[in-house]
């Protein structure tokens, strides 16, 4: 694992990450709402509050309906939900083989087992810590790649999607705060 997972408190996605998984992504925002309002406002959020991530689930071709939940959303295929301490952290996964079959892990043990030479696996968390002045919602993206061919497609596959990546966090970030304080 690298640094920045061993730089924070231990979160429930680290029983998910595997010694070669690397951190894309992380993003916060603090909320001026109690953790269990922030927590319910990640729940809620859904696609109809953001079009611009329904925009560009269109453009990808990404199957999704506009009243669903960004948690119902990560509930279909091919991303699965790991794990979830209620009320604090859900951990989300989803994994690939080069083969481009159209198998994916369905159940959190699938998941665990979904590994090598050309596999590509994705685990995020959304999260909620209590602070002084109210609540921190965070989220974080990893990947783990098995075999050089795998971590040389992938590298390429981010350097396009990842900016679209972070922007769809950071506006469901958002959103969250604004149901959280509304």
């Amino acid at each position: 694992m690298s640094g920045p997972a061993q730089q924070r408190p231990p979160e429930l996605i680290d029983g998910w990450l595997g010694p070669e998984a690397r951190l894309l992504e992380r993003h916060e925002s603090r909320i001026a709402a109690p953790p269990e309002r922030a927590y319910e406002a990640l729940r809620q959020v859904r696609l109809a509050n953001m079009p611009v991530v329904r925009a560009l689930f269109t453009i990808r071709r990404i199957p999704h309906s506009k009243e669903m939940t960004l948690f119902e959303f990560f509930s279909n295929r091919p991303f699965l939900i790991l794990d979830e301490l209620p009320a604090q952290e859900v951990v989300i996964g989803t994994a690939e083989r080069l083969r481009r079959s159209r198998a994916h892990p369905s159940t959190p043990d699938e998941f665990r087992a979904y590994a090598g030479e050309g596999t590509i696996r994705a685990i995020a968390n959304f999260r909620v810590d209590a602070t002084e002045s109210g609540s921190l919602i965070s989220t974080e993206t990893w990947i783990e790649t098995f075999g050089r061919r795998a971590r040389w497609l992938f590298r390429a596959y981010w350097l396009i999607v990842g900016p679209f990546s972070a922007l769809i966090r950071r506006e469901f970030l958002r959103t969250a705060r604004m149901m959280a304080e509304g």
